[in-house]
């Protein structure tokens, strides 16, 4: 505007911050067709050639990049003149919230109808343009609003870290569970839409929903639906034991934890270790009763730097069914009915199970993992008197361990099979892990294999390994596969010899 009439207007320029030859004036042109990138138009929404824009004011520079800063000062010494790339402003001009049909919605009803959209889309919406960022923003603020609460509180911490079994750097988004509100903008992250894709990759990895999600025939949204449900299992009452032996009684404790004083936060589905300094055994039951039928759980335990090969395959914990009873006198009785322990994985840092029980017949099926193979147990439970409820135990080396986090979920039968499917059939084994190690060790063999028929016709001392070869046990153990750290896997492997001259023997 010629008239100084108070309104602070950028200029458009045709290059970046880094590498800008600064503003008409300091550039000594007369005016912007003598810059090659004015020279042509660009094409407006209804196809007509539109003069290229050489100007804006910065309260609309400011609303239509509101997160990310395109705007730099002219590279001339004591010049500050503003100055934004012309291709950025060509491409906010027509995606504006003014041009767009949704524009004749009230901001009430474009909040509704985004509403509709999972969780990934609003990310993807958020990214196009002001008018739909403003609109995702909102959505994004009420869904995590919805169920925060159901997570340790911040900080959220979005970081990376390298696996102690090799390999490269993973991501790692965890709640530490020491603020003392729930997750919000923008203490745990600048924007809600942000927040929400965190909270929904810790929903993911927690509550083992990666079976139901990845894959051609997944369900992407299964996070997302998942999160908005009312239903989801709930831990409540925490049990110390009454004596320090291991066969001592569990008695309620009196009070809640508290995570700062305890060290243990325990929130809706989740129970996270936040101080290594508790190292106390403890368990804790759900707050509701088992409903009568089938009640089916799916858990994981994820314990930070466990399972390496320097471990002892301790205990972490137990789950299983607990029975609440009050005497006469008001006394209030907890047993386990059925207790299983949660060993410590082999080359994994989490341990995955899921418990099927039917109250009517009291049949029990757990499946859950040993050395890193899933396999399925029935029980079948005596009566019992009283309240029958889920309950889960941590060991003193579990408790011990900060970030160590438990987590529960409710399945339906679909979900249950689907469960039983994915870990049956062999649930990929982590990188370098001893899946890896096995083959690398079997192809080894398969190479020693190779040469000593290659010389089996050179040398007569091969002629007498091979008849001792020949009369062995058809199955042998290969004890220890030396590996390239130089340290040993013991592991028992039953393998077949296939020698040239073994007859009918495969």
């Amino acid at each position: 505007c010629d008239a100084d009439c108070g309104v602070e207007m950028a200029e458009c320029t045709d290059n970046e911050g880094w590498n800008n030859m600064g503003c008409l004036e300091c550039r000594r042109k007369e005016c912007f067709s003598e810059i090659d990138v004015f020279k042509t138009a660009t094409k407006g929404p209804d196809g007509r050639d539109v003069p290229k824009m050489t100007r804006v004011c910065v309260k609309c520079l400011e609303q239509c990049t509101p997160w990310v800063r395109y705007d730099f000062t002219c590279r001339l010494f004591k010049c500050n003149t503003r100055l934004v790339p012309s291709d950025v402003m060509e491409r906010k001009r027509f995606r504006t919230f003014g041009s767009s049909p949704l524009n004749l919605l009230p901001e009430d009803g474009l909040a509704a109808i985004v509403d509709f959209l999972p969780n990934n889309d609003l990310k993807s919406l958020y990214l196009t343009n002001s008018a739909m960022c403003t609109a995702s923003e909102r959505v994004a603020q009420t869904r995590v609003e919805q169920f925060h609460h159901e997570f340790p509180t911040g900080p959220l911490v979005v970081g990376t870290r390298k696996s102690p079994f090799g390999g490269h750097e993973r991501r790692w988004i965890r709640c530490e569970g020491t603020n003392d509100f729930n997750i919000r903008a923008p203490e745990d992250g600048q924007v809600w839409v942000g927040i929400l894709h965190y909270l929904e990759y810790i929903a993911k990895e927690a509550f083992y929903l990666g079976f139901q999600t990845d894959g051609e025939n997944g369900d992407e949204d299964a996070v997302c639906r998942f999160m908005k449900r009312q239903d989801k299992f709930q831990f409540s009452q925490v049990y110390i034991k009454d004596g320090p032996n291991s066969n001592s009684p569990i008695v309620p404790r009196p009070e809640h934890f508290n995570s700062s004083a305890d060290g243990v936060s325990i929130c809706s589905s989740f129970i996270l270790i936040t101080d290594a300094s508790v190292k106390v055994p403890f368990a804790v039951a759900s707050s509701e009763d088992m409903v009568s039928g089938r009640n089916r759980f799916i858990c994981r335990l994820f314990c930070p730097g466990s399972g390496t090969k320097n471990s002892n395959r301790d205990s972490l914990g137990s789950y299983g069914i607990l029975c609440k009873s009050t005497s006469e006198a008001g006394t209030e009785s907890i047993t386990w009915a059925k207790k299983l322990d949660i060993m410590e994985g082999l080359q994994r840092e989490d341990s995955v199970f899921g418990l099927d029980y039917n109250t009517e017949t009291r049949e029990l099926i757990v499946h859950s993992s040993r050395m890193n193979r899933f396999h399925s147990n029935e029980y079948t439970l005596p009566e019992m008197e009283g309240d029958i409820v889920f309950g889960i135990e941590f060991t003193a080396k579990a408790a011990g361990i900060k970030g160590s986090l438990m987590s529960a979920r409710r399945c339906d039968e679909d979900e249950w099979t689907q469960f039983l499917t994915y870990t049956q059939n062999g649930e990929p084994a982590p990188a370098g892990g001893p899946a890896d190690l096995l083959q690398g060790g079997l192809d080894m063999l398969g190479l020693v294999r190779q040469r000593r028929r290659e010389q089996d016709g050179e040398d007569n001392r091969d002629e007498r390994i091979r008849a001792r070869l020949d009369d062995a046990d058809e199955a042998i153990n290969i004890g220890v596969m030396r590996v390239r750290n130089h340290h040993a896997l013991r592991m028992g492997i039953r393998a077949e010899l296939a020698l040239p001259d073994a007859g009918d023997n495969p």
